[in-house]
């Protein structure tokens, strides 16, 4: 990508860069993102005051440095803080490391890795879709559903000269105008997971787009249950102390440390936390 600008946004102290690479990678989608591992970089197009940006978001040990092809500050700016929350830079681990460490589940983890942080989307409308499309099945099937959904619905930027094979994440708008049964037949969905997915786009019409739904209006969609709305307050709301205690990955997890969902209590108020210190181990 030809960048005119580069924005630095560093982290308030340690950030494992390497967590972050690695949960990216999980959920790259063919379409919407390019990894370059070697450079623990990821491209995409982000919608940023209704127009699409280009960016290359590479990220180290102290942050992340972006490049874009835009010189606009006020982009920069809005840039600058969707980085921040996507990869959680603003937050004191200090606190958070203290309590966790003093855990035998974890000491031994944040000695050696004090950086973790949370790896969040980077909007809630598509944290909202494609946690909805990886209900029940392994990240691979999330995956292609989630390429299906890009490939049929997202914003194709080819006519306006970018041919780099990235488009856009679909508008709320677009899925919200398609019938359930199209949905379906096009992502290769149950007919259930489809009225999800519709269902969730005609909510966000009706709230702010830009905002992640009050947690009970989440769960009046049609197949959002409890995993859903505890992973979404982790990896797109702010919620310090949530833990999806049904998460196959986290009971493994809790299950090989001689542990039981009650026994995460201990981990309050940082149980977000303890949550993904438990999938780092794995990615």
């Amino acid at each position: 990508m030809k960048s005119t600008a580069q924005i630095r946004v560093d982290a308030n102290g340690p950030f494992d860069s390497d967590a972050a690479l690695a949960t990216l990678t999980a959920h790259t989608i063919p379409g919407l993102h390019r990894l370059n591992p070697d450079e623990a970089a990821l491209t995409r197009r982000l919608t940023i005051h209704g127009d699409p940006h280009a960016v290359t978001v590479r990220l180290d040990p102290g942050g992340a440095t972006v490049f874009t092809t835009t010189s606009d500050q006020t982009v920069h700016e809005e840039i600058t803080t969707r980085v921040r929350h996507w990869f959680d830079l603003d937050t004191d681990l200090t606190p958070i490391n203290a309590h966790l460490g003093s855990h035998p589940v974890f000491t031994e983890q944040v000695r050696l890795r004090p950086g973790v942080r949370i790896t969040r989307f980077q909007a809630p409308f598509e944290a909202v879709m494609l946690t909805v499309l990886g209900q029940q099945v392994s990240l691979a099937a999330a995956r292609r559903f989630a390429a299906r959904l890009v490939a049929a619905y997202g914003t194709d930027l080819a006519e306006a000269g970018e041919v780099d094979g990235l488009g856009l994440f679909p508008t709320l708008s677009r899925l919200a105008a398609v019938p359930v049964e199209d949905l379906r037949a096009a992502i290769g969905l149950t007919g259930s997971r489809a009225r999800t997915v519709h269902e969730v786009a005609v909510l966000f019409t009706e709230t702010d787009g830009d905002l992640l739904p009050e947690r009970s209006r989440l769960h009046a969609v049609h197949g959002i249950g409890p995993w859903t709305l505890d992973y979404l307050a982790i990896r797109a709301g702010t919620d310090p102390d949530a833990f999806p205690a049904t998460d196959a990955v986290l009971r493994r997890m809790l299950a090989a440390a001689d542990l039981d969902t009650a026994s995460t209590a201990n981990w309050n108020p940082y149980r977000s936390y303890a949550a993904t210190r438990l999938w780092a181990q794995l990615l």
